[in-house]
């Protein structure tokens, strides 16, 4: 947000499910923090940002947990809005799209974070399809930024990446640039070939700062 000034706003749409985090949860994630900080990952350079999350491990419930991640962006003086607070279900998917973009967003950064990633096929709740990343690409602005989580377990996945990243292509009719650290990976699309210019150019200089980190794109 801070390296194209032209976005106007984040958009975060979280995809909670019906689980709530829990103490087994809570405690897992804090040792995973420690020891994305021990490895190096992204963010782990930003010392405000890690003295956020670590105060945001003592929230158990979820819905709060995102209300505590928005407070962040608002000290950064980010404007964050955040659609579809409501839990998400498989069944009711449709209904939550159509909540959370009720009022689509312009020129903005618009995330969209399911639990486990994009799916074909049969869907769960811990998925975003890829029809839906095609409608909301559809419905976006040449101003505005998709972008897409994928989880892909540990270890290199590289082939599972370009699959997805063909996919998505494929779908959307825009090439992604992809940022990952082989566990976790972004999909973010442009349609202006000037946006996409620059915002290739602004991962490549973070992934240069967090060696965990590879990016590659539509260039």
């Amino acid at each position: 947000m801070k390296s194209l000034p032209e976005l106007e706003s984040f958009v975060f749409v979280p995809m909670l499910t019906g689980a709530e985090a829990g103490g087994h949860r809570k405690s897992g994630a804090r040792k995973d923090l420690a020891k994305a900080y021990r490895a190096g990952k992204a963010g782990s350079q930003n010392q405000r940002l890690r003295e956020h999350l670590e105060r945001l491990q003592e929230i158990d419930n979820d819905l709060a947990y995102i209300e505590g991640i928005s407070t962040y962006f608002d000290k950064e003086k980010i404007l964050i809005d955040i659609p579809g607070r409501q839990r998400f279900t498989n069944d009711g998917r449709i209904t939550y799209f159509r909540s959370a973009f009720g009022k689509f967003p312009r020129n903005s950064l618009i995330f969209i974070d399911p639990e486990n990633g994009i799916r074909d096929g049969s869907p769960d709740s811990r998925h975003l399809l890829f029809t839906e990343a095609e409608k909301v690409a559809g419905r976006m602005d040449a101003g505005s930024l998709l972008m897409l989580y994928q989880h892909t377990g540990r270890g290199k996945q590289g082939d599972g990446i370009d699959t997805v990243s063909s996919r998505l292509e494929e779908c959307t009719g825009v090439a992604p640039v992809v940022i990952t650290d082989t566990e976790l990976v972004f999909f973010i699309f442009a349609k202006s070939p000037g946006l996409a210019a620059r915002v290739q150019g602004s991962l490549e200089r973070y992934a240069d700062t967090y060696p965990a980190l590879e990016c590659s794109g539509c260039a």
